[in-house]
């Protein structure tokens, strides 16, 4: 056994794909697992920056633009293993969507610099949106809890319709 530690891996312990994830993370030896509550992960990314040429973040855009911004300026590379519902940066990217595979990229792949700004304070990665989408989607996580995504997407946009 290696004496030195894997790259630290976070994982939103609360997200709906954690479980996943964490299996598997834990099947790659390349990783040192971490799990954090959601409203911890940008602390946590702080903490391990400190100490690690390059961090895994599993989860959705908001998980992964959440770290992006804690990296801004530091040397600490961002490696990413799709998590979220859509997943739009990861795409972009041109990510695998298969986790053994993310995983093996995230371990061994190279690096390459990629545009982030900041709207009041936060990073982005993407989009950045205002107004009645940004309403739909708290709505719609909201009743994803309840009635899933289709379903809570439906009845949100109905309502924001209705409201706006």
């Amino acid at each position: 056994m290696s004496d030195t530690p894997g790259i630290p891996a976070l994982i939103n312990a609360k997200s709906g794909t954690a479980d996943a994830a964490r299996t598997a993370i834990t099947a790659n030896a390349a990783f040192e697992l971490h799990e954090v509550d959601p409203d911890q992960i940008a602390e946590q990314v702080r903490t391990l920056a400190s100490n690690a040429a390059r961090i895994l973040v599993a989860g959705g855009d908001g998980t992964i633009a959440t770290a992006a911004g804690e990296l801004l300026g530091l040397p600490t590379e961002l490696a990413i293993l799709p998590g979220g519902t859509l997943n739009h940066f990861a795409r972009d990217m041109g990510l695998p969507e298969d986790a053994t595979e993310a995983l093996a990229l995230a371990a061994t792949g190279s690096s390459r610099t990629e545009d982030v700004a900041t709207v009041n304070g936060r990073a982005f990665l993407n989009t950045s949106s205002v107004g009645a989408y940004v309403h739909f989607v708290k709505v719609r996580e909201y009743l994803e809890r309840r009635f899933g995504y289709r379903v809570a997407s439906f009845f949100a946009a109905l309502r924001v319709m209705v409201q706006f």
